[in-house]
């Protein structure tokens, strides 16, 4: 794989590979033009090495998926036709597992949890009467609250008709593990299991992440995109650990990027988390104050 990385590279394309999945990454926002140039070389390139390896590209397994507002005119042009046909842009993608639709809506991946999860419920509720309340906790979390934590802090940002969707699930899960009716008020016992709601499971992992990247602790990706502010002169913020939150464009877009909402996510904790340096007890510290605000 690494002659693959060093021809994406040489034609400015940003290589992410996981095991057998491999994507390329081409930014069009500067120059569409220079961007279609760039990306028909490098994949012509890709195309004489998987030759010279006796590779073939399975096109019915390559998609395209174009992000952003504004639509951009996809042809022949953009690709080589030595790798095969041209393969047509689609409305969402599958990422490990995590859905991506080209607006980033999340609507695509909210609705498959959703309808993953209250199938396996159903299912659930079938044997339940016959297991004790830990066993169910273990069980459930295995099959239904892992899958709603999985990648939850790209739902940051997301609206309040699909948090409310997420939430609905783990106030069903509560219910049947602690035999609840489906009627009864569910906070309380959302703390008794001792589970965050949705929306602070989602600013859980969001400041993890902001906090392993502040301190370089994360992956290389997000490492630059979040950093602490430092002032042009002796300010009272000196020393408070702020993050730097970055100028954006559209508050639609640009305001759910991870640099933006971490930032400004960041500033809104207490000076006392934002000193932390050791993940395990901020991450600690930071559970607690969530349930307590």
């Amino acid at each position: 794989m690494t002659p693959l990385a060093n021809i994406a590279r040489k034609h400015g394309l940003n290589l992410i590979s996981y095991a057998d999945d491999t994507q390329l990454i081409l930014s069009l926002t500067n120059d569409p033009t220079s961007a279609r140039t760039r990306l028909h070389e490098g994949m012509k390139e890709v195309a004489n090495w998987m030759t010279d390896s006796r590779l073939k590209l399975n096109t019915e397994k390559t998609e395209v998926l174009i992000l952003g507002p504004t639509p951009t005119a996809w042809d022949d042009s953009w690709w080589p036709p030595a790798l095969g046909s041209t393969p047509q842009p689609t409305d969402h993608a599958r990422n490990l597992g995590f859905i991506l639709d080209s607006s980033l809506s999340m609507t695509r991946q909210v609705n498959s949890v959703t309808s993953a999860c209250f199938n396996t419920l159903r299912m659930l509720r079938k044997i339940f009467r016959w297991i004790p309340t830990d066993t169910r906790k273990t069980v459930t979390h295995a099959l239904v609250t892992s899958r709603l934590d999985y990648g939850n802090a790209l739902y940051a940002g997301i609206t309040i008709k699909l948090q409310r969707k997420l939430q609905r699930i783990q106030n069903a899960a509560a219910r049947l593990i602690l035999n609840i009716p489906r009627h009864n008020h569910i906070s309380g016992h959302l703390r008794k299991l001792h589970w965050l709601p949705v929306n602070k499971r989602i600013t859980f992992r969001l400041l993890t992440h902001a906090h392993k990247a502040l301190h370089n602790r994360g992956p290389e990706l997000i490492n630059h995109r979040i950093s602490f502010y430092t002032p042009p002169r002796t300010l009272r913020s000196t020393g408070q650990a702020l993050a730097a939150v970055p100028r954006i464009r559209k508050a639609t877009a640009g305001g759910r990027s991870f640099s933006y909402l971490a930032a400004k996510t960041w500033n809104s904790l207490p000076s006392h988390l934002r000193a932390i340096q050791d993940h395990l007890h901020f991450r600690r510290q930071l559970k607690t104050w969530l349930f307590e605000h």
